[in-house]
């Protein structure tokens, strides 16, 4: 395809797709950045571009990108390097689709959305088994392995429930480690991953990976620690009702440990990880914005993993098991006469048999998944739950057309057996490929929503409680999309919809409305966890890469829109179900030369502004947020000097009313990825 026949598409595709997102906002701000980086569309240096390199995971069934049928963003261990991120959350806020709701910036804690889903509607993978924490999802976030031991992180937007069960509503965030990738080559080395890094307020970050990778043995070990005193803040509590001390500062220590094996022959696989996890950290105003809240928070996990796979004639037999101890104390006051400290301890186990094989040319994968979950906690009281699954999936490209879709039958006690069907489909014409799907999700309240405060003696008002009677939630997904596949240009637009109904959220209830539970005052009012009968989730999302190289030098350009409107019936003030942005403009522009590697990024955000001034606690309607990097690597070593300023423009803003976040920060340090590859010389007879 030449530039003569391409350059009148992209005038089109602008047309009818760019210019009604532009109308569509509101903010003069946002229309005059968004027309500039349309601007973008005037790149004219076009080359071919294959589209059969890269395959997925959006069902069991590994499929080519542009086969998937779904909108998926890949992101390398190269691109995460170049970016002035230490954080799986940080590295969100430069994604389309995905909308980040932080607790104090850097990893501290951080809520993840997709397609305006909930916190607890995303489903977080890590080398094919959920780590999504079963007392609530605000620690979805916590990935038992640093960013070093990430070979890639697959972003795969709308629901996904047939192949990878319930949690998967807005999409899946699919993190693939090295020791786990490894699997699938023949590929010999020697390799090691790490930055290191020093900042304002005290910061110390490290993260550090080593990697050796026999014929067939191989082993990863690495680490994170990142601790700061945090930035220093006049106390509210203390300015309006003398009460703790008269500051109060955003202080963290983080802290995550990983290893792993692998054994990879012929026809057998396996690979087996152990990770641990602990942070502590201040969390004023993280859940309450009570004139009692000093409240600080540690959290701790520990994970095990495994895989084995044997191929045969017959098809592929894969079992993966997982087992993840969390604990989290959270204490809401030191002072001894309105100290409130909760303690939990939480155990998840989950396996999955599947057996993938070819029929009558189809590309079939059947199996089953039992998960156990169990809380012990004193204030939500002792609980288990058991789900049982059972799946099948299907492939088939017929000719242009590529064809995906599962069926999954799921039994629990709280949802009973539920039916969830999903299709996808792709058409691939020249650089074009035209993609939809439509599915159903479901989810079930996690420990957290039906049970907090439950086991409480007498619950203050204003704090959050949980209802042991939730239903469970029910939605159905559907997108339309085209990718433009234009050599060093790839252009990409979503449509998409969910239609939810029984939705879990926390609504501000009178104790007297509230007939479930005893330990409540009739005369207060609390955030009572509900099913909020329904909802529409509707939105638009636009990206647009470039890459090109101009001899020694290299220029890449990363821009993503997304639109979102989630409307409801109910007349219920909910507190999560709506808590995205309008709109989500980020992105990021890096060019290389002589050495140099400079990183300009962020985003621009407009939503629905929140305001509470006693606690000093307000989320504007329009904040930006821009973050730099600029590193030198010599010649004489592949070890590269950076700085980040991260919050160029000192914004101050909170994405969680009264959880303040980060404003200017300077980082340096140095960052490394070598690999020395091991070649076999052919044998001399």
């Amino acid at each position: 395809m030449g530039y003569n026949r391409l350059r009148p598409f992209s005038l089109c595709l602008f047309a009818k797709i760019v210019l009604p997102l532009q109308q569509s906002l509101q903010n003069n701000t946002m229309r005059k950045i968004f027309i500039l980086c349309s601007a973008l569309f005037s790149f004219s240096l076009f080359a071919q571009q294959s589209l059969d390199s890269i395959e997925v995971s959006a069902t069991r069934l590994p499929v080519k990108v542009y086969e998937s049928g779904k909108s998926i963003t890949i992101i390398s261990q190269n691109q995460i390097q170049q970016l002035p991120v230490t954080t799986i959350d940080e590295l969100f806020q430069y994604v389309g689709g995905i909308n980040i709701n932080s607790r104090g910036g850097f990893g501290v804690q951080a809520d993840i959305g997709m397609r305006g889903s909930t916190y607890s509607q995303v489903l977080v993978l890590v080398d094919n088994q959920r780590i999504n924490d079963p007392l609530t999802g605000h620690y979805n976030n916590n990935v038992p392995v640093p960013m070093s031991e990430i070979e890639r992180v697959e972003v795969i937007r709308g629901s996904a429930a047939a192949s990878f069960g319930a949690d998967a509503v807005g999409g899946i965030i699919h993190i693939k480690t090295k020791a786990y990738e490894a699997l699938n080559n023949t590929d010999r080395y020697t390799s090691t991953t790490g930055n290191v890094g020093f900042g304002a307020n005290n910061l110390t970050s490290t993260d550090l990976q080593i990697q050796q990778q026999f014929k067939k043995f191989g082993f990863t070990a690495s680490m994170r620690s990142a601790a700061s005193d945090g930035e220093e803040f006049v106390n509210p509590n203390f300015t309006n009702y003398q009460r703790g001390d008269s500051l109060n500062n955003t202080q963290f220590d983080l802290k995550t440990y990983s290893a792993a094996a692998n054994y990879r022959s012929k026809k057998l696989k396996a690979y087996a990880r152990v990770g641990v996890d602990a942070r502590d950290f201040s969390a004023k105003y993280f859940y309450t914005l009570s004139s009692f809240d000093e409240s600080t928070e540690s959290t701790g996990a520990q994970w095990l993993q495994s895989a084995v796979s044997y191929d045969s004639d017959a098809g592929k037999t894969e079992l993966t098991a997982s087992y993840k101890k969390s604990t989290d104390e959270f204490i809401f006051n030191p002072n001894p006469l309105v100290a409130s400290i909760n303690n939990h301890e939480m155990q998840r186990v989950n396996a999955t048999l599947s057996h993938q094989f070819r029929f009558i040319g189809i590309n079939l994968n059947t199996g089953t998944q039992t998960d156990w979950q169990d809380i012990t906690s004193n204030d939500r009281g002792d609980h288990k739950r058991l789900s049982n699954a059972a799946f099948i999936l299907a492939s088939k490209k017929i000719k242009k057309l590529s064809l995906n879709g599962g069926l999954r039958l799921e039994q629990s006690e709280q949802i009973g057996l539920q039916f969830i069907p999903q299709i996808n489909a792709a058409y691939r014409n020249g650089a074009l490929v035209f993609r939809s799907s439509i599915g159903r999700a479901i989810r079930q309240g996690d420990f957290t929503e039906q049970f907090n405060n439950n086991n409480t003696p007498l619950v203050s008002a204003g704090r959050s409680v949980g209802n042991p009677d939730l239903l469970p939630e029910s939605s159905w997904n559907y997108d339309l999309g085209v990718d433009a596949f234009l050599g060093d240009l790839i252009l990409s637009n979503t449509i998409f919809g969910r239609n939810s109904k029984d939705l879990i959220d926390f609504a501000l209830t009178s104790g007297s409305d509230i007939t479930n539970l005893t330990n409540l005052a009739d005369t207060f009012n609390y955030l009572y966890a509900q099913n909020i009968s329904e909802a529409f989730t509707w939105g638009n999302e636009f990206s647009l890469q470039y890459a090109k190289k101009f001899g020694a030098n290299k220029l890449s350009v990363r821009v993503n829109y997304t639109f979102l409107q989630t409307n409801s019936p109910d007349s219920i003030t909910s507190k999560y179900i709506s808590n995205h942005p309008t709109h989500n403009l980020n992105g990021a522009i890096n060019y290389a030369f002589y050495g140099f590697d400079v990183n300009v990024g962020g985003s621009l955000i407009t939503r629905n502004a929140e305001d509470f001034p006693s606690a000093d606690a307000s989320i504007p309607t329009d904040y930006a947020v821009l973050n730099t990097r600029v590193s030198y690597t010599t010649d004489l070593m592949p070890l590269s000097v950076y700085i980040d300023v991260r919050n160029v423009l000192d914004t101050q803003y909170q994405e969680i009313l009264g959880a303040r976040m980060p404003g200017r920060w300077i980082i340096g340090g140095l960052k490394w990825n070598i690999r020395h590859n091991k070649v076999e010389l052919p044998r001399r007879y």
